[in-house]
């Protein structure tokens, strides 16, 4: 079957809670005009957004398409807003003059067993990362088909722990553990959506497919609008760049990742895996890039040591965080790093009893070895409490960049930090990491480099000192998304594109391409109800 059927939402209460007029909003409300990047709606007088007039509090699907329908009766558009935890500004609606919040739309999550005997969890868009995470560790879901017989879990492990699951799907969310996990798509198994027009749509993976690359849908008025799938060019790596398009393709796949701009995830279900029985933490302490790269070769090409994660803290981000001392947020972390340590590698790795470890401990001492590494030159752990302290000295870089970012602001408004999204294949890792550094360095700008880097998805981080060389590193950016396009990678590893990295989407894609992407936007979509100004300017 290639047809998507939407169905009219039924009986809907005009009684879901909602905040109206723009004098409420701003004064009362002022976090729904705003998300992680630096992009909000202006407050002032005179100023030329679009002043939101409505925010809407809805607990249900039926409460999300009424939502929808009303601001389409008023002429307005929506901007949906999760957890706000983004980076590219999508849930900023500086384009739209309602808003759909869906934070309270969070049923206590049923765990149950698939038609394939798989476990899969039933969760609603607002249910937080961390929410989902505490649940099934302590048995707070419903089971219908009995308890599990080991702990599961949800292996999307997302940077910010209260971002929504909704929004997680919404932008195809990925991190550390991506790397052996792989990113959300991966893990849907059914969305429930509410369309452009304000019904709703139920869609399980294998249901509907792009028949000879068309998926037809079905309008309100009964006649079909024909959405035709391309064969995209798609990188072989992380990449959550516009819309995913592949001839046959599931359906399921085309609202993953879109960003909000095809339809509102309000319900999910979503594939769980056991939980590892233990898992091995471990900081290895290195030279310099050089060796991590080596370290990260010699690593992925050992079947019997599998990571479950590889992040990287660059030469720059050590000593950033050295010298920042007791104003560092991981302090302690940081206090204990060896002197001689220039960079670190962190890796996981899962292991079932300790005849497992065994075998571990001596694949890691015979790999680190082969490429010139002590084994006691690290840091080693079991426990939370372990990982907990490595993570802090990994999240100490960016809250560092931050907080330094926040001081020169206060001397130079403007300013803010040039950070990057994009990913290459393994084989790229080496040649990206020394383009970074050799333009860096050829600019004069001051930056860091960690991340991702199992995944050839290392972040850099410009620390800009004045508004010429903000303007120097926004070039620079450009720079290496051609770069990284070059070698076969994507210009968003996992951050998307949002408002602020529309310039990328021409870089990865055709125009070609792009116009299949705006007709299918269109389709769906005809009055650019929903997140306008996301992902294209239509």
């Amino acid at each position: 079957m290639n047809e998507l059927v939407p169905q009219p939402p039924g009986m809907t209460a005009a009684a879901w809670r909602k905040v109206t007029g723009w004098d409420s909003i701003r004064q009362g409300y002022a976090d729904y005009l705003h998300d992680e990047s630096r992009l909000h709606v202006p407050s002032e007088a005179g100023a030329t957004a679009s002043r939101v007039e409505a925010i809407h509090f809805p607990t249900t699907a039926q409460e999300v398409a009424g939502a929808v329908r009303a601001a389409r009766r008023a002429g307005h558009r929506v901007t949906v807003s999760g957890g706000r935890t983004g980076l590219t500004g999508a849930a900023v609606p500086l384009d739209a003059e309602e808003v759909i919040a869906l934070e309270r739309i969070k049923p206590k999550p049923v765990v149950r067993r698939s038609r394939d005997g798989a476990w899969v969890v039933r969760v609603g868009a607002g249910t937080t990362l961390a929410e989902l995470t505490d649940a099934l560790d302590h048995g707070l879901c419903q089971y219908p088909d009995g308890k599990p017989g080991r702990p599961l879990f949800y292996p999307v492990d997302s940077t910010e722990a209260t971002a929504q699951l909704g929004g997680n799907i919404a932008t195809n969310a990925s991190g550390a553990r991506t790397l052996h996990y792989g990113p959300t798509r991966r893990w849907v198994n059914w969305l429930k959506l509410v369309t452009a027009d304000g019904r709703i749509l139920e869609l399980g993976r294998g249901q509907v497919t792009a028949e000879g690359g068309l998926i037809l849908y079905r309008r309100e008025d009964g006649s079909a609008a024909e959405l035709r799938i391309p064969d995209l060019p798609m990188p072989m790596t992380k990449h959550t760049a516009g819309y995913y398009l592949k001839p046959g393709m599931d359906a399921v796949d085309l609202f993953i990742g879109s960003e909000g701009t095809l339809g509102i995830v309000v319900e999910a279900e979503l594939r769980l895996t056991e939980k590892p029985a233990n898992r091995l933490f471990l900081t290895q302490f290195l030279d310099g890039a050089e060796a991590c790269v080596e370290l990260v070769q010699a690593w992925k090409g050992r079947p019997d040591l599998p990571p479950i994660a590889l992040e990287y803290i660059g030469p720059r981000a050590m000593a950033l965080v050295r010298s920042m001392g007791r104003q560092t947020p991981a302090y302690v972390e940081v206090s204990r790093l060896p002197a001689d340590a220039a960079a670190a590698l962190y890796a996981e790795v899962a292991f079932e009893d300790e005849a497992q470890l065994d075998a571990i401990y001596a694949s890691l001492k015979e790999m680190l070895a082969e490429v010139g590494l002590d084994p006691a030159h690290s840091w080693a752990g079991f426990t939370e409490k372990d990982v907990e302290e490595m993570k802090r000295l990994r999240h100490a870089v960016p809250e560092t960049v931050n907080s330094i970012i926040a001081r020169r602001q206060a001397r130079v408004p403007e300013l803010h930090k040039v950070g990057t999204d994009m990913a290459v294949p393994d084989e790229s890792l080496g040649a990206m990491m020394d383009f970074y550094r050799r333009r860096l360095e050829e600019c004069g700008l001051e930056f860091v480099m960690f991340g991702h880097v199992g995944d050839g998805h290392v972040h850099v981080n410009i620390l800009p000192r004045a508004a010429a060389e903000l303007e120097q590193g926004e070039e620079l950016y450009m720079e290496f998304a051609a770069e990284a396009v070059r070698l076969g990678g994507s210009v968003a590893g996992e951050h998307g594109i949002g408002r602020i990295k529309k310039v990328f989407l021409p870089i990865q894609f055709g125009e070609a391409d792009l116009a299949a992407m705006r007709a299918i936007k269109q389709a769906l979509d005809p009055d650019t109800t929903l997140n306008p100004g996301v992902l294209f300017d239509l």
